[in-house]
């Protein structure tokens, strides 16, 4: 049985095609891709953090010094890879934001390299080539926040990774030890963010797919997998069952289950989050469509007149020889035997997968899907180019550019306070380091503040406990009871020593009036810092912590 299954992966080898080594100009315009990933975040990397940077760093600095408990003071619904990736870049890289972003900007350089090799060994090297460039572009553009140090950078690089092993495995025999290395790498991409676990039903779906085999062999196939997110899985609940199993269990699972999915919130909330998204990102909208209706113009117009497609020229597929019509309309599934095209296109659906699992529609959240959009866009821009004239070809060109440069247009604001007014609809923002700074310089280490309602960072930036453990709108709209514990946190006696109004009107139906009343009846406004407003306490019982 051993020797079938050497004899079986020989042949595999035997049958895929052979990669030749990078030539001096391969590498260098992988240097450039490289190049390109980190100036187009130059500019960005001064401007203050977000609430998800600011509440990764403050947990994760807090949990490694002692001063407060993961999941449970500390509450993010992350599991652990999160934290250990900020605790690694809060030891190397240093404290600030623009540590936080180099950290940020050289995972995404070795996405651009996973992107690189999967589009060199699937078209060629031009391929491979034009992919990691718009990768590197696309995967920073500040309209889906790719310059931040968000978990959805950190994730694309494993899962990545995951895709380009998978489609080596396809064509090497499903050998079962690099199935289980997947399964790790899908494991460890899952723990930095949940929706990297749409990975692993990719995974199982190319596998039955790509190729014919007894249900036995499918099986064994999956289950290599499956066993190497275990590995990972393993771990990670056992320091789950550590950090207390129940509050684990709760932030990484159950709250985002039962209170804040896909799932739980309206079709209207959907739809307005949709819409709000499809508003800033619309740049690249635009260009997807354009690309898409110029690539397969002449199946949509057929399609659209009612008649069959003209025939084209016949291509071959580098892998089998075999030839092929014309290609398939872009809402159909690539041909089984382009088993390059089948792995991008169940990646690209297990993205849309992740990025629809919160209900929120983030446009950070499409950081996650650049590296199978820079892909698609690198391997069909070939066939795309054979169709177009002479005179249209850099007209295309030139627009293609104009629509996925044109959020970086941002950067002509110039200074560093004009660019962040520019970027951040949150007004409390621009001021966030000075208002870290006073509370900090206010305060002692055990003093408790509460920012009101979505600014995570000023607490990194005070280093100073949180009144209450969730930190974000999202939270305090969908955990049953927040506004009662909030409004009984202000009126006991260890209610925090000042509170930070972010000038907005909060998550609650109110408008938040009852919680400001209440303030009201115990805090004095102390200073105003760019028009954010400080209150401190008239009388408080500080403890040893929150």
């Amino acid at each position: 049985m051993a020797r079938r299954r050497r004899s079986a992966r020989q042949q595999h080898r035997a049958a895929a095609p052979r990669i030749a080594w990078p030539s001096p100009g391969d590498w260098a315009w992988l240097a450039v891709a490289l190049g390109l990933n980190f100036l187009v975040r130059w500019p960005f990397l001064h401007i203050p953090m977000i609430a998800d940077e600011g509440g990764y760093a403050w947990a994760t600095r807090r949990w490694i010094d002692g001063t407060g408990r993961l999941y449970h003071d500390l509450w993010i619904s992350r599991p652990q890879g999160i934290f250990l990736v900020y605790a690694g870049m809060l030891d190397v890289l240093g404290t600030s934001q623009v540590a936080f972003r180099i950290g940020a900007a050289i995972f995404a350089a070795a996405t651009t390299v996973a992107v690189w090799l999967y589009g060199r060994r699937w078209k060629g090297p031009r391929v491979g080539t034009t992919a990691a460039i718009i990768f590197a572009v696309a995967a920073g553009l500040p309209s889906v926040e790719g310059y931040t140090a968000n978990s959805e950078v950190f994730m694309a690089m494993p899962a990545a990774f995951a895709a380009l092993w998978l489609f080596w495995a396809c064509r090497h025999g499903w050998d079962l030890g690099h199935l289980t290395g997947i399964g790790v790498l899908i494991g460890l991409s899952t723990l930095l963010k949940p929706s990297g676990a749409m990975m692993l039903p990719v995974a199982w779906a190319f596998i039955a797919m790509a190729q014919e085999a007894s249900r036995r062999d499918y099986a064994r196939r999956c289950a290599a997998v499956l066993a190497g997110v275990i590995l990972v899985a393993i771990p990670t609940f056992i320091n789950g069952y550590m950090l207390g199993w129940h509050a684990f269990i709760y932030a990484t699972i159950t709250y985002r289950l039962t209170e804040q999915s896909s799932a739980t919130v309206s079709f209207d909330h959907h739809l307005a989050a949709i819409v709000k998204l499809a508003a800033s990102c619309w740049a690249l909208i635009v260009l997807l469509a354009l690309f898409t209706v110029v690539r397969y113009r002449q199946p949509i117009l057929a399609w659209l007149k009612h008649r069959p497609l003209r025939p084209r020229l016949a291509s071959s597929s580098p892998r089998l020889g075999y030839v092929h019509q014309s290609p398939l309309p872009p809402f159909q599934l690539v041909r089984p035997e382009d088993d390059g095209g089948l792995l991008l296109r169940l990646w690209a659906f297990g993205c849309l997968g992740g990025i629809s699992m919160g209900g929120d529609w983030w446009p950070h959240y499409l950081i996650q899907a650049a590296a199978p959009f820079a892909i698609w866009l690198g391997s069909s821009w070939p066939a795309v180019e054979a169709t177009l004239s002479r005179r249209a070809k850099p007209l295309f060109m030139a627009a293609m550019l104009i629509f996925l440069l044109t959020p970086y247009a941002i950067v002509v604001k110039g200074s560093t306070g004009e660019l962040t007014q520019a970027i951040y609809s949150h007004p409390g923002y621009p001021s966030q380091d000075k208002v870290g700074a006073y509370l900090k310089a206010h305060t002692q280490p055990n003093q408790t503040i509460y920012v009101a309602f979505d600014e995570a960072a000023i607490y990194y930036l005070a280093d100073r406990p949180a009144a209450y453990r969730h930190l974000y709108d999202q939270e305090l709209r969908a955990v049953p009871n927040a506004y009662s514990d909030i409004i009984a946190i202000i009126r006991s006696p260890q209610r925090p020593v000042y509170i930070v109004g972010t000038r907005q009107p909060g998550p609650f139906p109110d408008d938040s009036r009852l919680f400001w009343r209440e303030v009201a009846n115990y805090y004095d406004l102390e200073t105003m810092i760019d028009g954010v407003p400080i209150y401190r306490a008239r009388e408080t019982i500080q403890t040893q912590g929150p």
